[in-house]
């Protein structure tokens, strides 16, 4: 959640128009059902606000060029389709007057956003104590942010979800469920536990030779996934491509990967698969609870074919978001095993909200249903064989998890 990655962005280019025709039979004001997105039509620009019952922010101004390529009208509805996640929209007769005022950016007024976005879009929705808890809830003087950011923490904590995130100012904090030790899950991010290892990428990509009696044993361990405006898809491609380049097996280390893309993700997929699949559908979550289709994440083959070797995937509860998503899409290939613990069981990326004092907030709004019919959101993948890693292990310099895998690839 490094930037404001909103799900309408892919509509705003970097060009600049006065005159912009593909935008002629979109122009008018849209209202994303679902999403708590606006869409503002005018001209030659395209405008995005994120809205809920407590603000209305401008996120992005910017041009309307080329949007015929992502969006489309079907019926009365506006279709926005982004990188497979699909967000329909209804027009509206004007853009709201909150759109149009000048954000409050007090103490008070951020707590109330973070509320409302919480209630608005969270799946499966809030705790039983949440009400408790916002009714607890001290407001810290305007101008302390620790003691603000610590009590937006306290709320969102108990959600046990590590796609709910708060970044406020350069901090970043994620509400990591039960089970995953920050010593541990630092531990495996920064490959302590395989000394001599290239590590790229500020410790999110570790990649070695695992040796072994067969030709050779690839390693990577992947830390996260970025969006492809950071280049990060070419690095992640390299590594891997290398990775498998002659070895007889692969692991592929999950177990510390929390945010990022999901199309980063599925093209690590790719090298795997042998015909088109779907790994899973979309829900997005409305305001009264239900449930409306958001789209299909898909992997597609490399022209080469699928890497004809075995494969480990080692997860647990540090593997969530975009990379229990690549979990899930791997685990049911012929050649591939999954090693560790049951995953987090929440294998979606964030609805990233931005708040009046310019924090951003991280809300999971979707269910995920994989291909064989299943309910993903609370329910853990969980591993064929099982190897958790425990404090101990760490400080012994033991990794339960990467010796079931290497057995498992050279029995």
């Amino acid at each position: 959640m490094r930037s404001r990655a909103l799900l309408a962005v892919a509509l705003v280019a970097t060009a600049c128009s006065t005159a912009v025709p593909e935008a002629e039979p979109f122009l008018g004001v849209w209202a994303s059902a679902g999403w708590g997105v606006i869409l503002d039509i005018h001209g030659g620009s395209a405008d995005v606000y994120e809205v809920s019952a407590a603000q209305c922010l401008l996120a992005r101004a910017g041009s309307a060029r080329n949007i015929d390529d992502v969006v489309s009208l079907k019926g009365e509805r506006l279709i926005l389709d982004d990188g497979g996640r699909v967000i329909g929209f209804d027009r509206l007769a004007a853009l709201p007057e909150a759109c149009t005022l000048a954000p409050d950016s007090s103490s008070a007024a951020v707590v109330v956003a973070v509320i409302a976005a919480v209630e608005e879009h969270y799946y499966p929705g809030v705790d039983a104590g949440w009400q408790d808890r916002v009714a607890a809830l001290v407001v810290p003087p305007d101008g302390d942010d620790a003691s603000l950011a610590s009590a937006v923490e306290a709320l969102l904590e108990p959600l046990d979800d590590p796609q709910v995130a708060l970044q406020a100012g350069s901090s970043l904090w994620n509400a990591v469920p039960p089970g995953v030790p920050d010593d541990l899950a630092a531990g495996l991010a920064a490959g302590t536990l395989l000394p001599g290892a290239t590590i790229a990428g500020a410790g999110a990509l570790v990649a070695t030779d695992l040796g072994g009696g067969v030709r050779y044993l690839g390693f990577l361990r992947l830390g996260g996934f970025a969006d492809s405006t950071d280049g990060s898809q070419r690095v992640v491609a390299a590594a891997l491509d290398s990775s498998l380049d002659g070895a007889a097996g692969l692991v592929l280390d999950l177990r510390a990967a929390t945010t990022g893309a999901e199309t980063e993700a599925l093209l690590v997929a790719t090298r795997f698969v042998a015909t088109p699949t779907l790994v899973a559908t979309r829900q997005v979550r409305l305001q009264d609870g239900s449930l409306e289709p958001a789209g299909e994440a898909t992997v597609n083959p490399m022209p080469t074919g699928p890497f004809p070797g075995r494969v480990v995937v080692l997860v647990g509860p540090g593997t969530s978001g975009p990379a229990e998503l690549l979990a899930l899409a791997l685990a049911p290939l012929p050649t591939v095993t999954i090693v560790g613990e049951p995953t987090a069981g929440s294998p979606r990326s964030p609805l990233v909200r931005g708040l009046p004092n310019g924090w951003l907030l991280g809300i999971p709004n979707v269910e995920v249903i994989t291909a064989d019919g299943t309910s993903r959101v609370g329910a853990p993948l969980v591993p064929d064989v099982s190897a958790p890693v425990t404090h101990d292990d760490l400080v012994a310099g033991r990794d339960p998890g990467l010796d079931a895998a290497r057995a498992v690839l050279e029995s």
